[in-house]
């Protein structure tokens, strides 16, 4: 006799779902990595628009009113990722959550497989003794 799982497919389910919620969380940090080296990128382009505008020498107010727009536009690109940045961190916060209850979730389903298995094998375990005590008893009466 063979152990079939009565709700397997509910386990294969929650394994599937378990498995998407990794991928999700996976891209979705991911995401994360990739905007904050964009953040640093562009830090580094503002320090440099900065060092441009500090050496004043020789420069046209024409020039300086152009690294003066240079500078806000990097800052208003940084405020936007920045609000981006809090956005991915809440869903990477939001996704690790989701996460963990899949896991939990799986978790339980395969604990109650290992339960049921174990239960299985000891109902099998006592009808084979039973099998084999009956066959004791019957050789023992031819016997005699």
């Amino acid at each position: 006799m063979k152990f079939t799982f009565s709700f397997q497919k509910v386990l294969d389910v929650k394994e599937k779902e378990q498995e998407i919620a990794k991928q999700e969380y996976g891209i979705t940090k991911l995401r994360q990595l990739e905007l904050a080296e964009e953040m640093e990128e562009l830090e580094v382009v503002k320090e440099n628009v900065f060092n441009q505008y500090n050496d004043v020498d020789c420069k046209t107010v024409k020039e300086i009113l152009e690294f003066q727009q240079e500078i806000d536009h990097v800052s208003l690109r940084m405020k936007r990722l920045e609000d981006r940045s809090q956005q991915i961190h809440q869903e990477v916060e939001q996704k690790h959550q989701v996460l963990i209850n899949k896991n939990q979730e799986t978790k339980m389903w395969n604990q109650w497989k290992a339960k049921s298995m174990e239960a299985f094998q000891k109902q099998l375990d006592r009808s084979e003794q039973a099998m084999l005590d009956e066959m004791a008893v019957l050789r023992y009466s031819r016997r005699t």
